[in-house]
């Protein structure tokens, strides 16, 4: 019989099973707890693993932040709500939303336009998209989503908003730390004078309201510039001619002496059967504003009688934003 037949040995046959076990073995990995566990993925697989592991890692997620601040441009009263990110990939660039309520502060004055609307980043202005919506009517409050397109990496911190454009008085609210200096442009209520009616002449004004403004209802201030803001119901006491009332009537003396004239301010003619006209309002625009008092004179148009005057003392000038 030849070697190759030859039947084999118990010694043979247990060898054979032995190494048949170790090969098994070294295939099966054990855990700490004696549960068995699959052998290790093929490298090319840990490496991909490992890659879309980083990448999750490293992207920011979409997070909304609560603002819960004012800024004031225009009559226009922004409560700015909340402000939603969602971050830049690959294909789109990222999205900012912030959540307004806008309150047209005026009671008969509508607000045509909206201002400029953009977020500073670092000296970097990003332009703002309000969709159709119009400025809200006198008095009214709308719902007003302002989005921006954001660069990769952007942040809240660093980042303001703001209304208006450069060479204008500009309302900045920084959305996170660091961002420019805030500016909420927010008008000045001013106390009225005891009885609240200034008569000159023939000419009587009956004021509802005063307030020391960085802001007007349609026409953006230069940088620094105030604005004194009255309304008022107007009466005459005249004549079956009548009077014609104008600009004319009311003078402003500043802090420093200095007198300047409405830059906006009613033509009305009064007679007999309609002596008073309602809802009234002229506007003084004037640099250098300080604090201290501001007096406004009232003359007959006829300069019938003594200029009748109004004192209104202004505290806390620079609290709005620069002056100059």
């Amino acid at each position: 019989m030849s070697s190759s037949t030859r039947p084999r040995t118990p010694r043979a046959t247990a060898l054979a099973a032995a190494t048949v076990l170790l090969t098994v073995g070294l295939a099966t990995a054990c855990t700490p707890d004696g549960t068995d566990s699959p052998a290790a993925p093929p490298a090319k697989a840990t490496a991909t693993a490992t890659a879309t592991g980083h990448t999750a890692a490293g992207t920011a997620a979409a997070s909304t932040t609560t603002v819960g601040h004012t800024v004031y441009w225009g009559g226009l009263r922004f409560d700015v709500k909340t402000a939603a990110t969602t971050p830049a990939t690959d294909t789109t660039g990222g999205r900012l939303v912030l959540t307004t309520t806008v309150t047209n502060t005026f009671r008969t004055t509508p607000v045509n336009d909206w201002p400029t609307l953009s977020i500073d980043v670092n000296g970097t202005p990003i332009a703002g998209d309000h969709g159709t919506a119009a400025p809200p009517t006198p008095g009214a409050s709308n719902t007003l989503p302002i989005t921006f397109t954001t660069p990769t990496g952007f942040t809240l911190d660093g980042a303001s908003l703001v209304l208006g454009d450069p060479g204008q008085n500009q309302a900045i609210l920084p959305l996170g730390t660091g961002g420019r200096t805030a500016a909420d442009l927010k008008p000045l209520d001013l106390a009225l004078p005891a009885g609240h009616t200034v008569t000159g002449g023939r000419l009587a004004l009956t004021l509802k309201s005063a307030q020391l403004r960085a802001d007007t209802a349609n026409t953006p201030l230069k940088l620094g510039e105030r604005a004194l803001y009255l309304t008022y119901d107007m009466t005459g006491t005249v004549g079956p001619a009548g009077m014609a009332v104008s600009g004319d009537s009311l003078r402003l003396r500043l802090p420093g002496g200095q007198e300047v004239g409405p830059s906006s301010a009613p033509i009305e003619a009064i007679y007999p059967d309609r002596p008073t006209r309602r809802n009234q309002a002229a506007w003084f625009v004037f640099s250098g504003a300080t604090d201290g008092d501001y007096t406004v004179t009232v003359t007959d148009p006829d300069h019938n009688g003594t200029p009748a005057t109004a004192v209104f003392h202004v505290t806390g000038v620079t609290a709005a934003g620069p002056v100059g």
